[in-house]
C-alpha cells in the first residue's frame, strides 16, 4: 500500500524506529484487480446466494428476503436504523418459535469493516445453516440468535464498485465536514466505551472514530437494538484477518475479570475449527489490546462493559496475512464451514446441549456470572 516515491521513506522509517519488516504482497492493488474477474461471473442458480464466490448488499438482501419466506417461521427480520444513503441495517433472529420458556441469546455482527469481505459470507451461511440444517434447528429449541449479516451497509456496497481502492475502503461513508473531501467513520471506533482510546480524530483517517460516541446511524441503531433485547449471553463479531479470537478489552492491557471463562469458550472454537481443518487452520487466543495495540469504541469492549455480556469476541477470521483482505473465492467455502463449526461449538456449550454440551446442570451458573453493566473490571 506504499506508493513507489514513498517506497524508501518509508523503509529509512522504519529502520529508524528499529522495526523488521519484510513485504507480504508486492502490490496490492494489482492483486485486488486480478480478483475482479471472479466476483462478476455469472450465477447458474436462482438462488441469491452461494459460499463459493463474494456477494453484494442487493445479492444479501435478496437472501435475508429468501430466508424469510421459506424458513416456516423460524426467522424473523427487524431493521436496526436506515444509513445515510437510505439502505436498511437488517437484523435476522432466528430460533424454534414452537419452544418457549428461557433461551440463551446470541449476537453474532458482520461486516461492520466493509473490505472484510469473507465476514458477511461466515454470517449469511450462519443464517442458512440456522434455517436449513436439522442439526442447527436442534439447537434453536435452547438459543436465541440475532445475527448482523452486514453492519456497514453503505461501505460494504461501495467496496463492490469495481475499482482497486474502492475494494479495500474500510469506513462507512459519511460526508465529513463542508467540503467532504474526506468520507467516513471507522465504526468499529464509535461505540460508547473509553471512546477515543487508540482512536483517531482526524477525518481522512482509516480510524476516524467520529465527532461524537455513536455519532453514527448504524452504530446508534444497532446499540438500540441489543439493550431493547435485554440479556446477552454470547457475543461475537467477525472482522478479518489474522485467525485470532480475541476479548476484551481493547482500551487497556489488564485483562477482565471472567478472563478465564472468556478463554475456556474461546478455546471451544479454535479447537473445533483446528479439528475440522485437519490442523491446517490455526487460531491464537487473547485480549485485544495485548494482541492488537490499545484500541477502544469496538464493538465487544461495548457489548462486554456496558451491556454485560459474559461473553465477548472478535473474531479474526484467516487468513494470517498473506492475502490479507483479498481471501481468495476458493478459500471461502472452507472459512464459513470450518467458522460454523467452531460457533456451532460455542452455542452448545453455554446452552449446555448438542455435541459440545458441559453436563454437569442444566443451567451451570459458573459459566454466565454477568459482569455488571459499566464493568470495568
Amino acid at each position: 500500500m506504499v506508493e513507489e516515491e514513498a517506497k524508501e521513506r518509508v523503509k529509512r522509517a522504519l529502520l529508524e524506529a528499529g522495526l523488521d519488516h519484510r513485504v507480504e504482497v508486492e502490490d496490492a492493488l494489482a492483486l485486488v484487480e486480478s480478483k475482479m474477474p471472479l466476483r462478476r461471473r455469472k450465477r447458474a442458480t436462482n438462488f441469491p446466494m452461494d459460499w463459493n464466490t463474494y456477494h453484494d448488499y442487493n445479492d444479501i438482501e435478496a437472501f435475508i428476503g429468501m430466508m424469510n419466506l421459506t424458513s416456516g417461521g423460524y426467522l424473523r427480520e427487524e431493521v436496526a436504523t436506515i444509513t445515510g444513503e437510505g439502505r436498511p441495517l437488517r437484523v435476522v433472529r432466528v430460533t424454534d418459535p414452537t419452544t418457549t420458556g428461557p433461551k440463551k441469546k446470541i449476537w453474532i455482527e458482520g461486516g461492520i469493516h466493509a473490505r472484510e469481505w469473507i465476514s458477511p459470507a461466515v454470517t449469511t451461511f450462519l443464517i442458512h445453516r440456522l434455517v436449513t440444517d436439522p442439526s442447527w434447528q436442534s439447537i434453536l429449541r435452547d438459543t436465541e440468535w440475532y445475527l448482523v449479516p452486514v453492519a456497514n451497509p453503505d461501505g460494504y456496497q461501495f467496496s463492490f464498485a469495481g475499482d482497486a481502492r474502492s475494494r479495500l475502503w474500510r469506513k462507512n461513508r459519511r460526508v465529513n465536514g463542508v467540503n467532504g473531501r474526506c468520507k467516513g467513520v471507522d465504526l468499529n471506533r464509535n461505540w460508547d466505551l473509553k471512546w477515543g482510546v487508540g482512536a483517531s480524530g482526524n477525518p481522512c483517517s482509516e480510524t476516524y472514530k467520529g465527532p461524537t460516541a455513536f455519532s453514527e446511524k448504524e452504530t446508534h441503531g444497532l446499540q438500540n437494538l441489543m439493550r431493547q433485547i435485554g440479556d446477552i449471553d454470547l457475543f461475537i463479531t467477525f472482522h478479518s484477518f489474522g485467525q485470532t479470537v480475541l476479548y476484551p478489552w481493547g482500551w487497556t492491557v489488564k485483562p477482565p475479570a471472567n478472563v478465564k471463562m472468556l478463554r475456556r469458550v474461546a478455546r471451544k472454537y479454535t479447537d473445533t475449527v483446528n479439528q475440522i481443518s485437519n490442523g491446517s487452520t490455526d487460531y491464537q487466543i487473547g485480549g485485544s489490546g495485548p494482541l492488537y495495540g490499545l484500541a477502544s469504541g469496538a464493538t465487544d469492549d461495548w457489548a462486554y462493559g456496558e451491556l454485560g455480556v459474559p461473553l465477548s469476541y472478535t473474531i479474526e477470521l484467516p487468513d494470517d496475512g498473506h492475502y490479507g483482505f483479498l481471501l481468495p473465492e476458493n478459500r471461502i467455502s472452507s472459512t464459513v464451514t470450518e467458522t460454523a463449526a467452531g460457533v456451532y461449538c460455542m452455542a452448545s456449550f453455554i446452552a449446555n446441549t448438542g455435541s459440545c454440551a458441559s453436563r454437569r446442570t442444566r443451567n451451570p451458573s459458573w459459566a454466565f456470572r454477568r459482569p455488571s453493566p459499566r464493568f470495568w473490571g
